[in-house]
């Protein structure tokens, strides 16, 4: 293992302890107990007075910021049957719909492949918040896609793309699963986000419990609650601690950053940039960010990251950004 990637580990163990700590300390300001082993946490090293620093100064940002205006969502019921455009065909149109679908596959065949698979999906910018039959509610991210089964035995949702929070209804005689990558969360009476990426899988717990199992990771059934996250990548299953509040903040259309590289920032953006954006540089998983950056306008995000870190952007059309990290 290279050094570098093993300092990036330390630094990234040192802030989500800091995380835990700033959750602990604001559920209980009166714990005297906890304030004192807080205390010598933070004075052990000065890594670990630093990462409190940082993470102290962003929730500062946060609370200054205060809450934004919700955008207006779409509501689309989902039943169990066929799949995406195949509910909504007639027969006598078969034919027809299937003749304009292949002359479009040589352009788009990922796109349609999804398409087909999907009972939702959402574009770029767009957030939509599905009901699902059995009373549940599901909000999708921008350029994110589920398809979802309601069986006798129980329900499973598969997040194909992108990133979704849900709000499950209870029902103990079937269970609700979501299937993302090779992870698989099951709900135990919960509100919680799941985000599927090109490494592994994010599942963060706003309320109530949830177990995560994955084929890639070495540990055994992982069950969080409240204010708990883990991280699902390169066959390690990672703990971390965010506050319940702050669980799928895109769905207020900001990016709460708390010591994330600078590459996983800009891999947040893209969903909602109407373009393409281009990221190079030896600083994409070296450098780290915290802050707060608005999605809904993502030349602000983009210029945000150029004004306090080595990061440049190039703007070499309307429709594509080149962003430059040293």
């Amino acid at each position: 293992m290279k050094s570098g990637t093993t300092a990036d580990g330390m630094r990234g163990d040192i802030s989500r302890q800091a995380t835990a700590w700033l959750v602990q300390l604001e559920d209980a300001p009166e714990n005297d107990a906890l304030r004192a082993e807080f205390i010598d946490w933070l004075t052990t090293s000065p890594a670990h007075l630093a990462a409190w620093e940082e993470t102290a100064r962003v929730s500062d940002l946060i609370a200054a910021a205060g809450p934004l205006p919700r955008r207006t969502i779409s509501v689309l019921p989902i039943a169990s049957g066929p799949r995406g455009w195949f509910r909504n065909i007639r027969p006598a149109s078969t034919l027809a719909s299937l003749t304009v679908a292949a002359c479009l596959a040589w352009v788009a065949v990922p796109y349609l492949a999804l398409r087909l698979q999907s009972d939702a999906m959402t574009g770029t910018g767009e957030l939509r918040l599905v009901k699902l039959e059995d009373g549940s509610t599901v909000e999708l991210a921008p350029t994110t896609a589920i398809a979802f089964t309601n069986e006798a035995a129980g329900r499973r949702l598969s997040l194909l793309q992108g990133e979704a929070w849900f709000d499950v209804a209870h029902d103990k005689e079937r269970p609700f699963r979501v299937m993302a990558g090779d992870s698989s969360v099951t709900v135990l009476g919960t509100a919680f986000s799941v985000r599927l990426t090109d490494a592994g899988t994010d599942v963060a717990v706003q309320r109530g419990r949830v177990a995560v199992t994955s084929d890639r990771a070495r540990s055994d059934r992982v069950e969080l609650v409240a204010g708990q996250s883990l991280t699902v990548v390169e066959g390690e299953a990672i703990r971390g601690a965010i506050r319940p509040d702050r669980v799928a903040s895109w769905r207020d259309g900001v990016a709460i950053v708390n010591d994330l590289p600078i590459g996983d920032v800009i891999d947040r953006i893209r969903p909602w940039y109407g373009g393409y954006i281009i990221a190079k540089g030896p600083g994409l998983r070296d450098r780290r960010v915290s802050g707060i950056y608005d999605l809904h306008d993502p030349d602000l995000a983009l210029k945000a990251l150029t004004r306090a870190h080595k990061v440049t952007v190039s703007q070499v059309s309307p429709w594509l950004r080149i962003v430059t990290v040293g």
